[in-house]
């Protein structure tokens, strides 16, 4: 199955953090696509948000990287339910989830490091193949 990875963006200050998490996604037996590693720079807003749906049609599970509602990333989410896509958040244990976003999810996986999201992430791929 095929995952799009939406995830804070903080230019070089978590590229290592996003490309590991990426690895943590395959080595759970998905494949990866994530906007802020596989896009180059938009100028345009409208034309990035356009790609960005474009990719989340072409998945079938959209995984977010919940610290908090942001508007890039709850956009995302939106497209995603939408269009009926499978939802998994991940974030760290003891975050705030607004009951909002807790309502368009399929599954939270919380976490202490971010290889604990490995099992839990097998598991839901196993159900949902």
């Amino acid at each position: 199955m095929k995952i799009y990875i939406t995830a804070p963006f903080k230019g070089e200050d978590n590229k290592n953090e996003i490309e590991k998490m990426c690895s943590i996604i395959r080595e759970s037996w998905f494949e990866d696509y994530c906007f802020v590693r596989d896009e180059k720079a938009f100028d345009d807003y409208h034309k990035m948000m356009q790609r960005a749906k474009e990719e989340v049609i072409k998945c079938d599970v959209l995984l977010i990287d919940y610290d908090g509602p942001t508007h890039g990333r709850m956009i995302e989410l939106g497209i995603a339910y939408t269009m009926d896509k499978k939802i998994i958040l991940i974030t760290k244990e003891g975050t705030s989830i607004k009951q909002t976003v807790r309502g368009v999810v399929d599954s939270i996986i919380e976490y202490k490091e971010l290889e604990d999201i490995i099992e839990p992430m097998k598991i839901l791929l196993s159900k949902w193949k």
